[in-house]
């Protein structure tokens, strides 16, 4: 909602998720169309699946490990094969076997269920270590004959064969989940909004591997449908609807339900469907939580967050770099730009616009003008697409020819780096807000005003305008009680692929 430009200030955006988001794209229009798409009763796949792609990971493994052998063994020892290549050199490729085992004991076949990229990652290294090691004392007892180069040489090739392979496979896994060939018929326990959230997200992200094709209530209200999604039920005849309906996999809003729903959900549904938790607390990334047993009980004990001033002064640092170098790089781009506004559109080459910064302290940002003069004047006779507090619009008849193409390509945006280095802006944070926005926050969505608004953020690298306004108000502060480095850093990443597929941008 602008007051000259009325859309979202997407900012420089991309696509994807901060893996902690774990976490989130509609295709069409947007006016009077459901969030998803009417759901069709999928049937479960009776191929085997997770034991082809298992058997697929396993050979791709076996052919990375060996070309890691190979190659390092032509650089530690300047060739490939000599007059021992049947004898003892040559018995060292033996213990190839022993790292298919090692992966297998640390679950990376076990292709079961999604694994998420970063937990997966920290378990392929922690089996490259131990495999390594292994090898080793193989070679040691067996009196295999092996330079110390070999060992480091091996290490090194084996992390670049071995992730790459597994960067190859899990490209494959995504691609069949996306097309609905592998992913898992999953239905939503609960009706309330986590449930509505866990839904979108699964729905925007089909490579994840879950294919959500209804809801069950907790308790009956009535529902026959939400979000264009069917209401099946209750969770008491969730054994019913699982069998009819061909469940794979069940998700649980835990705000929706208690631990005795916990209990006959999970009592109800045969072994073979897998069941999933979420939490019940907003903003909760991963890396906050720890699992502390006690008598048969399991607890969560949180890490608390909180902004130190060594983070601020980090964060800092990182924005002004960034941003003196990005500034040198685009200034040809922004004299272009502004010659094209000039030339085409009457009126000025900037847009300012007050929003609320970190603290509630209001500023002027700055963008390129896209769209006519008078816009605002015009809004009331524009049908607003959005929901909650927001306008937005995919063919806004305001927007100007070069207008629509900045916007596609974020490029109007280039002028917020000045917001940066002035420190009304970071380069990474919440959505910049509008005052009359805020003015209309409840208490609860107060919390994303705790730092700098960021050019770009988690929303825009999770759908940007495909997000409906409670998402992005979650993505704002789950960023805020989750802030790292890692995650700005990554979040920067990411912006990069979405500027050039331009996904969610009008």
């Amino acid at each position: 909602m602008e007051l000259a430009e009325d859309r979202l200030p997407s900012s420089l955006t991309a696509e994807g998720a901060w893996s902690e988001v774990e976490g989130v794209e509609l295709v069409g229009e947007i006016q009077n169309k459901p969030a998803f798409a009417p759901a069709i009763t999928p049937k479960a796949s009776s191929r085997p699946w997770p034991l082809i792609l298992a058997v697929v990971t396993f050979a791709v493994d076996i052919i990375a490990v060996t070309a890691s052998y190979l190659l390092a063994k032509m650089v530690a020892h300047d060739k490939l094969f000599d007059g021992t290549i049947a004898t003892i050199q040559g018995r060292i490729f033996l213990t190839v076997l022993v790292w298919p085992v090692i992966f297998m004991i640390y679950g990376l076949y076990d292709l079961r269920r999604p694994t998420h990229a970063t937990a997966e990652l920290q378990r392929l290294l922690n089996g490259v270590l131990m495999s390594v090691l292994l090898v080793v004392l193989i070679t040691f007892f067996a009196s295999i004959d092996i330079s110390r180069d070999f060992i480091v040489f091996l290490l090194g090739f084996s992390l670049v064969t071995v992730v790459g392979g597994r960067l190859l496979t899990r490209r494959l896994s995504h691609a069949l989940n996306t097309r609905s060939v592998t992913s898992q018929v999953t239905l939503i326990a609960g009706t309330n909004d986590e449930a509505r959230a866990l839904a979108r997200t699964l729905q925007r992200r089909p490579w994840m591997g879950y294919r959500v094709c209804g809801f069950v209530e907790v308790s009956q209200s009535g529902l026959s449908s939400m979000d264009g999604l069917p209401v099946f039920g209750t969770v008491d005849d969730i054994a019913q609807i699982s069998r009819e309906r061909s469940i794979q996999s069940v998700i649980i809003a835990g705000s929706a339900a208690g631990g005795s729903t916990l209990q006959s959900i999970d009592t109800a549904l045969s072994a073979d469907i897998s069941v999933r938790v979420s939490p019940g607390l907003a903003n909760l990334g991963a890396a906050r939580i720890i699992l502390e047993p006690i008598d048969g009980m399991a607890l969560f004990s949180l890490r608390r967050h909180r902004f130190s001033r060594r983070q601020r002064l980090v964060k800092r640092i990182l924005d002004i770099g960034v941003t003196s170098v990005a500034l040198v790089i685009a200034a040809p781009f922004m004299l272009v730009i502004a010659l094209a506004i000039k030339l085409t559109s009457p009126g000025p080459v900037l847009f300012k616009q007050r929003r609320v910064g970190a603290q509630e302290r209001e500023f002027t940002i700055l963008k390129f003008r896209t769209m006519v003069v008078g816009a605002h004047a015009q809004r009331e006779a524009l049908d607003n697409e959005a929901d909650g507090l927001l306008f937005k619009m995919r063919r806004d008849p305001r927007v100007s020819r070069v207008g629509r193409f900045l916007r596609k390509t974020s490029l109007d945006e280039l002028p917020q780096l000045f917001n940066v280095l002035a420190g009304t802006m970071s380069l990474v944070g919440p959505r910049p807000a509008l005052p009359e926005e805020t003015a209309r926050y409840a208490e609860s969505q107060r919390g994303r005003l705790r730092v700098k608004p960021g050019v770009t953020g988690l929303w825009q690298v999770n759908g940007r305008h495909d997000l409906v306004f409670d998402d992005y108000v979650r993505y704002d502060l789950f960023y805020v009680e989750n802030w790292s480095l890692t995650m700005d850093l990554y979040i920067l990443a990411k912006t990069i692929p979405a500027l050039l597929t331009a996904r969610g941008s009008y």
